[in-house]
C-alpha cells in the first residue's frame, strides 16, 4: 500500500510544471469552454515535469493512462472527463507488482481547473494550488499546449508494464 500512496503522490505532485512561471488567476478569466479543453487534451500526453519522468495520456475515447519512469513496473489506468466548469477530471487505478499478482489501488479523482483570459490564453490550476499556469494561447508567446506532447508518449512503457504485471 505504501507504493500505491507514493505513486499517487508522485503523479499528483509531478503534474505541476516548473518550467513556466505561475501567476494568480487572471482578473478577466472566465471558465474555459469544454470543447476547447477537449481539443487541448484529447490525444495528447501531459508530461509531468518533476518527480517521475513520465506523464498521463488522455485518449480521445476518455481513457487515461499514466506511467512514471521512477516506478517503471507500475502504471495508472482510468478515465477522464471535462465538467461544465472546464475542469479536466481523471481517476486512475494504480497497479504495481505484488507477490502472485498485481496489486491495485483506486486513486482519488483529480480535477484540474481551466480558465481563459480576455486575450485567449488558457490557464490551469491544480487542486489546492492558488497559482495558475499558462497552458495555451494565440497571443501569449506560449508554445502551443505548454507541457502537452502530441500522441501517447509512454505507450510502449505502459505496454511493457502491463505485460510484466500480467494485465
Amino acid at each position: 500500500m505504501k507504493l500505491a500512496a507514493k505513486l499517487v503522490a508522485t503523479a499528483l505532485l509531478g503534474t505541476i510544471p516548473t518550467f513556466v512561471l505561475a501567476d494568480p488567476k487572471p482578473r478577466s478569466a472566465k471558465p474555459a469552454p469544454p470543447q476547447l479543453i477537449a481539443s487541448i487534451y484529447a490525444g495528447n500526453t501531459d508530461i509531468w515535469a518533476e518527480g517521475c519522468n513520465g506523464g498521463i495520456y488522455y485518449s480521445s475515447n476518455q481513457q487515461a493512462r499514466a506511467w512514471c519512469g521512477e516506478n517503471s513496473d507500475s502504471l495508472g489506468a482510468g478515465e477522464w472527463k471535462i465538467d461544465p466548469q472546464g475542469r479536466v477530471c481523471h481517476q486512475l487505478s494504480w497497479y504495481w507488482p505484488g507477490d502472485n499478482r498485481a496489486g491495485k489501488s483506486l486513486g482519488e479523482e483529480t480535477c484540474i481547473a481551466h480558465v481563459v483570459d480576455r486575450w485567449g490564453t488558457v490557464w490551469r490550476s491544480w487542486p489546492n494550488d492558488p497559482q495558475w499556469w499558462p497552458l495555451a494561447g494565440k497571443h501569449s508567446g506560449i508554445k502551443k499546449y505548454s507541457g502537452m506532447k502530441k500522441g501517447y508518449k509512454f505507450h510502449s512503457n505502459v505496454k511493457e508494464a502491463r505485460s510484466r504485471l500480467g494485465l
